[in-house]
């Protein structure tokens, strides 16, 4: 704790690394200490854009690490970097608000669990949508049986813009669901209440910006016996889009329409405003959320609900998404 707050620190200060350092300056219980970058010209920009003339520029991880006045660490780097630099948290006490994905592949995903558990690590993934209010309404309607049995789960993350460096190349980035559509996938888990058993994955190879296909999408077999069909495009002249379709005996959800059997009467579907932006833009994600969240746990010396373990079966599904499209669309049970 530093001053009777908790300590917090960013690592990696690219676009994503803003909603964090907003979220921590919003919270009391937070004081912001400092942050850094691989790149030292984007730490100083981070710096500048908040007005954080009083924080302390890290030149490494490891100086960040050492700052004992240091409690919570955002790992906002790329990809391929996350598990290993949580890793090093882990190992040094830190407790972590881990940008997604957790890994990009399922050695480093299974080794972050490990240490995790080995070091009592409190953790927290920023898988925003979990945290949106119309997702809330969401899982609480399907958890009281609004919709009966939910039968059918449809994803979709679309998302066309420009996307440069490491995010080109599919060993750093982990493929198009891992980049992106995690957020979609691990959506319709958390919904569900449920895991992926296994995926049928098919891809294609749009244009040359990637060296990877932009373009997957998958048949899906729930743990509870439902079905889905999952699409993630990175490409194509598309705004944000992350739609959420699922349909029970009792009810459907298309986003933020609903057609409940309870309301008879209804001949269409009606909608409920929470409030939500439809909007990729960091600036509009619930990082406040997440972090006022994780300070609860921290408070009350628990685990998050949304912690890396709770994220490992959604991540797994990406995995083998991207591996069945690349062995022909074999059926993969993860």
């Amino acid at each position: 704790m530093y001053n009777g707050k908790f300590g917090c620190a960013l690592w990696g200060c690219g676009w994503v690394a803003s909603g964090h350092i907003a979220a921590y300056l919003k919270n009391n219980a937070c004081q912001f200490i400092g942050l850094g970058s691989r790149n030292p010209e984007s730490a100083k920009a981070k710096i500048a854009e908040f007005g954080l003339h009083n924080a302390v520029i890290y030149p490494t991880f490891a100086d960040l690490l050492n700052d004992p006045k240091v409690d919570i660490v955002s790992i906002c780097t790329p990809n391929d970097l996350h598990a290993e630099e949580a890793i090093m948290a882990a190992r040094a006490g830190k407790q972590i608000f881990l940008e997604k994905p957790a890994a990009v592949n399922p050695e480093q995903l299974d080794e972050l669990v490990k240490v995790l558990k080995e070091n009592n690590t409190k953790t927290v993934m920023g898988l925003v949508l979990r945290f949106n209010p119309l997702s809330i309404m969401q899982k609480r309607l399907i958890a009281q049986g609004e919709l009966g049995n939910v039968f059918l789960a449809n994803v979709d993350y679309w998302f066309g813009r420009d996307r440069g460096g490491w995010m080109r190349e599919g060993k750093r980035s982990g493929g198009a669901f891992v980049l992106g559509g995690c957020h979609s996938v691990d959506l319709a888990c958390f919904l569900l209440g449920t895991q992926i058993a296994a995926v049928r994955g098919d891809c294609v190879q749009v244009g040359d910006w990637y060296d990877y296909p932009p373009v997957e999408t998958a048949q899906v077999r729930f743990a509870n016996g439902a079905k889905g069909v999952f699409s993630c495009s990175l490409t194509g002249f598309t705004p944000y889009t992350a739609n959420i379709h699922i349909i029970g005996e009792d009810g459907t959800i298309l986003n933020d329409r609903f057609f409940l059997r309870k309301f008879q009467e209804q001949k269409e579907f009606f909608t409920i405003d929470t409030g939500v932006k439809k909007s990729g833009d960091v600036y509009s994600h619930p990082f406040p959320a997440i972090v006022s969240h994780f300070v609860d746990c921290l408070r009350e010396d628990r685990d998050s609900e949304h912690n890396v373990e709770s994220a490992v079966n959604s991540h797994k599904a990406c995995f083998a998404i991207c591996r069945s499209g690349a062995e022909q669309g074999q059926w993969i049970e993860i």
